[in-house]
């Protein structure tokens, strides 16, 4: 059976994301009367796929002609810092196949009384790695590739330690990440 090279890193994904699951799974459902570990609080993620709204396009004379959207992919590391705030440092390969970084801080509501799993998660921070010639591809970045950023998400707490949250990328696409909080 042939597997389009876009979805191979997508199912290796997910293959060693669920095994790893068993992993955690085992090891949390050991420790049930335990005290808490020295990582509570902190959150692992990571976002194997990211849906682009559009093509790349060249929208200015010094970018390369004929672009093509890269394999996107994220990790990052979460700490809870109270009952809303968080903060966070993520590395990324952004769409055009640069290595990137997003040190952030946070906040994240849960809106719905009767739904306590659902939650809505905005952050804001520096961000560093969109470098010339595609500087101009996020807003309020300069050509060494710093600037700041807000992302906006939406996710949904499967059980103690399970998570899945939708990143909002401005107007260019949409990120699915999974993570496992440390309790």
């Amino acid at each position: 059976m042939m597997i389009s090279a876009v979805l191979r890193p997508v199912l290796l994904s997910a293959t060693l994301l669920l095994s790893s699951a068993s992993i955690f799974a085992a090891s949390a459902d050991s420790a049930v009367d335990a005290p808490p570990s020295a990582l509570a609080g902190w959150m692992i993620g990571y976002a194997p796929y990211t849906h682009h709204f559009s093509d790349a396009k060249k929208e200015h004379d010094f970018e390369p002609d004929e672009e093509k959207h890269k394999y996107v992919w994220l990790l990052t590391a979460e700490k809870e810092l109270g009952e809303r705030e968080l903060a966070g440092f993520a590395v990324f390969n952004n769409s055009f196949g640069q290595f990137s970084q997003y040190g952030y801080y946070g906040w994240k509501f849960r809106p719905l009384d009767s739904h306590q799993a659902f939650f809505f998660k905005l952050t804001g921070g520096v961000i560093h790695g969109y470098k010339y010639p595609y500087n101009k591809k996020i807003p309020l970045n300069n050509k060494n590739g710093w600037g700041v950023t807000v992302i906006p998400a939406i996710g949904w707490d499967f059980g103690h330690n399970w998570g899945a949250q939708v990143n909002l990328l401005g107007k260019s696409a949409l990120m699915f990440q999974a993570s496992y909080t440390f309790r």
